[in-house]
């Protein structure tokens, strides 16, 4: 805590003094949002390569020197972060990339990223005595939240649109959540619920609103570059619905470089359904960094996790494409859902929708000729499959119902065979 010098201003740049005993969301100044800005002379006393090569800590609590929390006394006893990192030879051969790097979030606790956000969230509401807990989401970052409230005893109040996913909703209230489901969209849930916050004073963990969410998910890109042994990729994919990842992955990387952790910068590349693609739209009209706009669309993507009519942290995340001389890129929903097979069959690795959205990004910057056989490409897998089922069977089909006898199953082989000569 006593290494922040004060939250700054996205939007306009002002630097707030911060107070440890305040909850931080919205710039007062001009409504931007805001990002925790350390004194990186205070923390590389304490944070250095050799102390992150000593602890023993494998999770995203490593990297606690450089988080707005007072210690992780009142954290969650659930294991999040350290996700693996695997390389990708076998898919990589098939793009032509000699190096491709993927790091599965879904083997975090309620099987996506979002439980990094939601554990520093909550961290941060624990410390101030805060037990009334809510936020929207599209299913991810509700269950997320859900399931790390359910570890310390406290029951949070979720918004979600009608049409959340199954399995996220199941998820929702076997963690014992009050879900509220809305009749609209996900901005239709986000403004509800920043109205009842407001109200009732209840903490609010919404993404692109609390400044302490972009806080958790920076860990993951401290995690890839450590994992990767400090010899950082050439790019970065990331899917973006309402900006909050990618924006988290770049300020990770701008905290290590701050602190001489790392000495050069990967670009971002940005990845977004066509059918829902604010920040694309955004990065390809941009005339001025300095004055950023971004639309709203009508967003209607079959990847919920990313389906966002607003991105509510879209300056941010635009500024990450630029900041890093990277890249955006749209992809079409049956290029997502072709991915997720894809990646199924050659790294075993199971992705929902939105989770392999940035691998899709990948498939078509390297088609296009824009990715060298030889740069090193990461990209991150922000959620599990079994969220969204549905989609999955789009692409997988069913198997074939047949009687329980020898010859039934030979006669099925014959004719896979016949239909598949090289088998």
């Amino acid at each position: 805590m006593n290494s922040i010098i004060g939250m700054e201003c996205i939007n306009c740049r002002e630097i707030i003094s911060y107070e440890p005993d305040r909850v931080y969301y919205l710039c007062p100044h001009c409504g931007g949002n805001l990002e925790v800005a350390y004194d990186y002379r205070l923390v590389k006393k304490s944070f250095t390569r050799q102390t992150l090569k000593d602890n023993r800590d494998f999770s995203l609590w490593r990297y606690a020197p450089v988080l707005p929390i007072r210690g992780i006394e009142t954290a969650p006893n659930l294991h999040i972060g350290w996700t693996p990192l695997y390389r990708a030879e076998k898919f990589g051969r098939q793009l032509g990339l000699s190096y491709l790097y993927l790091k599965d979030e879904g083997r975090n606790p309620s099987a996506s990223m979002k439980d990094r956000a939601s554990a520093v969230a909550l961290v941060c509401a624990r410390e101030q005595g805060i037990t009334e807990i809510t936020g929207a989401s599209t299913g991810n970052a509700g269950s997320s939240m859900a399931c790390l409230c359910a570890s310390v005893g406290l029951t949070p109040v979720i918004f979600v649109p009608e049409r959340a996913p199954r399995a996220k909703i199941a998820q929702l209230l076997l963690f014992g959540a009050r879900v509220m489901a809305v009749k609209g969209t996900y901005d239709d849930a986000f403004d509800l619920c920043l109205k009842v916050s407001e109200k009732y004073g209840w903490f609010n963990r919404n993404t692109g609103y609390n400044p302490y969410t972009r806080e958790g998910k920076k860990t993951c890109s401290m995690e890839l570059c450590e994992q990767l042994q400090w010899d950082l990729p050439d790019w970065i994919f990331v899917s973006v619905g309402d900006g909050n990842i990618i924006s988290g992955l770049w300020k990770g990387l701008r905290d290590l470089y701050g602190l001489g952790i790392i000495d050069k910068l990967p670009k971002i590349c940005a990845v977004q359904s066509e059918l829902s693609n604010a920040v694309v739209q955004a990065v390809k009209s941009l005339k001025d960094p300095h004055h950023i706009e971004v639309p709203t669309v009508k967003a209607t993507t079959i990847a919920d996790s990313i389906s966002v009519n607003k991105p509510r942290d879209g300056i941010a995340a635009v500024r990450a494409v630029i900041d890093s001389n990277g890249a955006a890129v749209e992809v079409s929903d049956t290029e997502i859902l072709d991915t997720i097979r894809l990646l199924a069959r050659t790294c075993g690795v199971f992705g929902e929708p939105a989770g392999v959205t940035g691998i899709a990004g990948v498939i078509k910057k390297v088609k296009a000729g824009e990715i060298g056989s030889q740069e090193r490409v990461a990209c991150i897998i922000t959620g599990n499959g079994l969220k969204d089922i549905d989609s999955a069977l789009k692409v997988a089909g069913t198997p074939a119902l047949i009687e329980p006898t020898m010859e039934a199953v030979e006669e099925h082989f014959r004719t896979a065979a016949a239909g598949h000569p090289s088998h």
